[in-house]
């Protein structure tokens, strides 16, 4: 009894030990199977059709038939070789076999032929010996039968590389994969629809079935934006389609607020330039940005920090984390740097009014170490920008002995007009020379520039009436050319020299009540200087307000026969009320056009009362105000007995 037990187990465990063995080897057999058919074109499948597993070897037996498929599937994988292996169009034109290829075929052909465009570029060679190829059109055909048996990556990406081959956007092909696609669209992901709004189907040459495409998936994308996950996927939107939706553009504006810490610095640089191209001042989202911007520890890449201070140039938004950051690593760079690289940095931060000392004296070092090597337009990028900042070099001497000869030998080689802003420039630097000067005054020269009265033509007419007040009043010995009465007449002058008028009123009503009234006054005084005087007044030697219309002045033209001469001891006063916007950043130092105006008025005679921002934001009341003009008016009169001793 017990004999035959054991043999009973004994013949149930090889019974099944074979089964699993069977089992494992079908079920190998049918996976195989499964990944072939996947593999083959519908036209081969049926080929397979005869399989049987010997169940006392355990091996799959695959018929004549299935032998016949799995050397067509070599076939078709030495073919995917080759043509990843192609080196030119001519490679992958003789692989070209509409009855050998798959729609994949198709698909990586097409892929290769688009890789090989950009070195035909490069070597003077069209496209058109693509697109005018025989075989090129085989391709299209093989790949126009098998749309809707690829995957969807595939459709979009064979899209892409004909539209930027240069497909006839009316061609079969191409209106099979658009009509494709759309059926696919409500199926497509959040990738594939990035993708796709990226393709060259923007702007006037796009035919109406892609502005319908792409309309559709602006919509689907303005949908389902809160599907967005990767930071990579949203700058890309904004840089691909921000501008063709606003809808769209502010939500990707919140997401990337959503995203900001996530972003690295080179995402980071993308909004912001995506941010400045498109005009878009998000103040919340700018805050965020440069708050992560500012608080990462690493140093940031040159091309970052330059497209940084591009884009809060562009954006006039100066964030002083960000600047100090940026400026206390390029202090340390600057040698190593390319010429048009530190000039973008010189311009921003002049457009940015931030005023860095010791970057400013390492550009003007840098200046004089590669003078030889900049050119003229070059050195005057970097003098236009230390003229907005008011900033003169520490060895002022030495670097305007060395820069100024070269600038004015190459000055006929720039345009017009940046020789005009050079030389007024200079001008604000008290850097001017004769030579320079002759240049700008000569009537051939700046009666083109100001002619009009668009706001270039009278900014232009503004400098020149700079230049000439400054060789007046300081360049002692000048003998060149000057502008005629008549061309310095305030009737010319139709713009305001960039100060905010609204914000004087204030100030010249508690003038008002110092001196005796408003009609003592004479408000928004335009001078043959080039300057507007936010106020004018006149007080005697003691102090009393006197009628200013009554009394004789160099700066206001026409015939003064009649009218009362200045007396001795008595004070003739401008009025300077200085905004925000007149200094540098962070800063109680002016921009240079206005440390030239202080110095221009001084030199005529004037007295000046200045009335800074931040000490009239701090008076709360109307006795405040006037004591303040008082202590104001007591203070400017003893300067200027000081310096008349």
């Amino acid at each position: 009894m017990a004999t035959r037990l054991l043999r009973i187990l004994h013949l149930r465990h090889q019974a099944l030990s074979l089964w699993k063995g069977t089992t494992a080897s079908v079920w190998t057999g049918y996976v195989n199977r499964t990944l072939l058919l996947r593999r083959l074109p519908s036209s081969t499948v049926s080929v397979v059709n005869s399989q049987h597993t010997d169940v006392e070897s355990g091996v799959t037996v695959v018929t004549t038939e299935g032998s016949e498929t799995t050397d067509l599937e070599t076939q078709r994988f030495t073919l995917e070789t080759r043509l990843r292996n192609a080196q030119s169009p001519e490679d992958v034109w003789k692989e070209v076999n509409e009855e050998g290829m798959t729609g994949d075929n198709a698909v990586l052909a097409i892929a290769k032929l688009h890789g090989f465009t950009q070195t035909m570029k490069e070597e003077g060679v069209t496209n058109d010996v693509i697109l005018q190829d025989p075989n090129f059109l085989v391709l299209c055909n093989v790949a126009n039968n098998s749309v809707a048996k690829l995957f969807t990556g595939s459709v979009l990406t064979m899209l892409r590389n004909l539209l930027l081959i240069g497909m006839n956007p009316e061609s079969k092909i191409i209106k099979s994969l658009e009509t494709e696609i759309r059926w696919r669209m409500r199926r497509l992901n959040m990738y594939h629809l990035c993708f796709l709004a990226q393709f060259p189907m923007h702007g006037d040459s796009t035919t109406e079935s892609q502005k319908e495409l792409m309309s559709e998936v602006l919509r689907n994308l303005d949908m389902r934006w809160t599907e967005l996950r990767e930071p990579r996927s949203v700058v890309q939107l904004m840089v691909s389609v921000g501008h063709l939706s606003t809808g769209l553009m502010e939500k990707l504006e919140d997401k990337v607020l959503e995203m900001a810490e996530q972003l690295s610095q080179e995402e980071t640089a993308r909004v912001l330039q995506v941010l400045a191209n498109r005009g878009r001042r998000t103040v919340p989202l700018l805050r965020a940005l440069a708050y992560h911007l500012s608080r990462r520890q690493f140093r940031l890449d040159i091309d970052v920090a330059t497209t940084v201070a591009y884009a809060f140039a562009n954006l006039n938004f100066p964030n002083t984390a960000v600047l100090q950051k940026m400026s206390a690593e390029l202090v340390e760079q600057v040698p190593q740097l390319k010429p048009p690289t530190l000039i973008s940095f010189a311009k921003s931060y002049s457009y940015l009014k931030w005023h860095h000392q010791p970057l400013m004296d390492t550009m003007a070092t840098y200046v004089i170490t590669n003078l030889k090597f900049l050119s003229e337009e070059q050195v005057a990028n970097f003098l236009l920008a230390f003229g907005r900042l008011n900033f003169t070099p520490s060895s002022a001497d030495e670097f305007f002995d060395q820069v100024l000869p070269y600038v004015t030998e190459g000055l006929s080689s720039l345009p017009k007009w940046m020789q005009l802003d050079l030389v007024w420039s200079l001008a604000i630097l008290g850097r001017l020379t004769p030579t320079l000067v002759a240049k700008v005054l000569t009537p051939s020269f700046y009666m083109a520039l100001t002619e009009g009265l668009s706001f270039k033509a009278q900014s232009a007419l503004l400098k020149i009436l700079h230049i000439h007040t400054t060789v007046q009043q300081e360049l002692t010995g000048y003998s060149g050319p000057l502008l005629t009465a008549e061309f310095c007449h305030p009737s010319k002058i139709h713009v305001s020299p960039g100060k905010n008028n609204k914000a004087a009123l204030p100030v010249v009503d508690t003038i008002a009540t110092v001196v005796g009234g408003l009609h003592k006054l004479r408000s928004e005084v335009v001078t043959p200087y080039g300057w507007t005087i936010d106020c004018e007044f006149v007080l005697d030697k003691d102090n009393r307000g006197l009628t200013v219309h009554e009394y004789q002045a160099d700066h206001i033209p026409g015939d003064q026969s009649e009218l009362i001469a200045l007396q001795d001891g008595s004070h003739r006063f401008a009025v300077l009320v200085w905004e925000y916007g007149n200094y540098c950043h962070q800063s109680k130092k002016l921009l240079g056009r206005f440390a030239m105006c202080r110095r221009h008025l001084q030199a005529a005679n004037f007295t000046l009362l200045e009335v800074p921002f931040y000490e009239w934001k701090e008076l709360k009341s109307e006795f405040q105000r006037v004591e303040y003009i008082k202590d104001k008016i007591r203070k400017a009169i003893a300067e200027e007995a000081v310096n008349v001793l």
